[in-house]
């Protein structure tokens, strides 16, 4: 079976980060097949890598996952591999990039210590830790016989927190906008049903709008113009507008708080 490796980054594609790191894989593990997600996350957010590597879990959890966006490279924050309850490995620096991509696929089951040694770039983890780490998971080889455990409860902390639940509302938060302007919420669709909230319309309270939404399927099951929730392809309820973008319309940004209940 062919090993995937998924990369989500920073780097951009104006220079030869991306591609370095494609090429230390593969001359490792010649076999791997190196798949680029997502190189354009805003520089140092790892916020935003950290939903949208969880995105890339939820779509493909039998990947190996190498997650890097990391404006701590260098220092004192660790370089890891955590492996999830249900399989799914993440490869990445240790300051939360990778914990909602964990929660993801499970939660967080195992950690390793990737070692760095004095040929290692103090600036380039991504290709003299993380990639030769992810070709070395590819070509076969268990975490558990070549890095050192780390007891997951001392990872660092995803850098927003779960969605929570009291007696009448869903209390989450807007991860990240699309380009078509839907709105994608900490709320995974996995959980829908745990946190109450199957129905045919929900009401999403963002900022000052209190907004009585119908849940449909796809964005064709409203008219062109109206608003509707679907549970998204990447894995998070989403508000969304047909044809037209929900962020603009009802002034969203990431990080808005939001409150969700079924009607």
């Amino acid at each position: 079976m062919v090993s995937i490796i998924c990369l989500v980054s920073d780097f951009g594609l104006e220079d030869t980060w991306v591609g370095v790191c494609h090429a230390v894989i593969v001359r490792a593990c010649p076999e791997a097949r190196v798949v680029d997600l997502a190189h354009h996350i805003p520089p140092y957010d790892v916020r935003t890598g950290a939903f949208v590597a969880a995105s890339g879990v939820f779509q493909l959890p039998d990947a190996i996952h190498m997650v890097v966006v990391d404006p701590g490279v260098g220092g004192e924050r660790r370089c890891v591999c955590v492996v999830t309850a249900r399989g799914t490995v993440l490869i990445g620096p240790d300051n939360g990039v990778l914990m909602p991509a964990a929660s993801m696929s499970g939660g967080a089951a195992r950690a390793f210590e990737l070692p760095v040694d004095i040929t290692t770039s103090p600036t380039f983890h991504g290709r003299d830790v993380f990639a030769p780490a992810a070709a070395r998971l590819a070509c076969g080889e268990s975490p558990s016989a070549v890095w050192t455990e780390l007891d997951v409860s001392t990872l660092a902390p995803a850098p927003f927190p779960e969605c929570d639940k009291n007696a009448e509302y869903v209390r989450a938060e807007v991860l990240g906008i699309d380009r078509f302007g839907s709105v994608r919420i900490n709320i995974p669709t996995a959980r829908i049903s745990e946190l109450g909230l199957e129905g045919d319309a929900m009401e999403v309270s963002i900022g000052h709008n209190a907004l009585a939404v119908p849940v449909r399927r796809t964005f064709s099951d409203v008219a062109e113009g109206d608003a509707l929730v679907i549970l998204d392809s990447s894995g998070w309820l989403t508000l969304s507008v047909d044809q037209g973008s929900a962020a603009d319309r009802y002034g969203v940004v990431p990080g808005s708080r939001v409150r969700v209940r079924p009607l």
